[in-house]
C-alpha cells in the first residue's frame, strides 16, 4: 500500500488483493448497517449511547439521529466502493470530500472487526490470525491517510 499527497488530493495505491478486500469490507459494512436483525453488539459499537444516565433522552436522541447516521455511514461505504471501482490502474484518487468519507468508514470497519475479535481497549491483544491481520492493515491504511492529510 502506498499513500501520497498530490496537490490537494491523496493517491492511494493498493494492489488487486487489497482493493478486493477493501471493497468487500465496505459492502459487508453496508449490509451490517442495514441489518436490523443483526449483531446488537456491533450496532452498539457503531451507534453508542448518547445519554448513559438518561435512557429517555437517549431514546429521543436515537429516534431523531439514527436514520441519518445510517445514511451517512452507508454513503461513506459506497464512496469507498465507488473510489475502488474507478481505480483502473490500482491508484485511487481521493479528493478532500472522499477522504472525509473514507476516514470515518475505516474507523467503523475497525470497530466492527474489533467487536468480532473481542477487542475493547487499546491495550487488548489483537489475535494473530487473518482477521487480526485485516484489523492491523486497516489501521495502517487509516494512519497513512491521516499522515497524508496532515502533510
Amino acid at each position: 500500500m502506498r499513500v501520497q499527497r498530490r496537490r490537494g488530493d491523496i493517491v492511494v495505491g493498493l494492489d488487486a488483493v487489497e482493493r478486493d478486500l477493501l471493497a468487500s469490507l465496505a459492502t459487508q459494512y453496508d449490509e451490517v448497517l442495514h441489518d436490523d436483525e443483526g449483531d446488537d453488539a456491533v450496532h452498539d459499537r457503531l451507534f453508542p449511547v448518547a445519554y448513559r444516565d438518561d435512557p429517555d433522552a437517549d431514546d429521543e436522541f436515537r429516534r431523531y439521529t439514527y436514520e441519518g447516521l445510517v445514511e451517512r455511514k452507508s454513503a461513506n461505504a459506497g464512496r469507498i466502493a465507488a473510489s475502488i471501482a474507478a481505480a483502473g490502474d490500482g491508484r485511487i484518487l481521493l479528493d478532500p470530500d472522499a477522504v472525509g468519507a473514507w476516514l470515518p468508514a475505516l474507523t467503523d470497519l475497525r470497530l466492527v472487526i474489533a467487536e468480532r475479535l473481542g477487542i475493547r481497549h487499546d491495550d487488548d491483544t489483537v489475535p494473530d490470525d487473518q482477521l487480526g491481520q485485516v484489523y492491523h492493515w486497516l489501521a495502517e491504511l487509516q494512519a497513512r491517510l491521516v499522515d497524508a492529510v496532515d502533510r
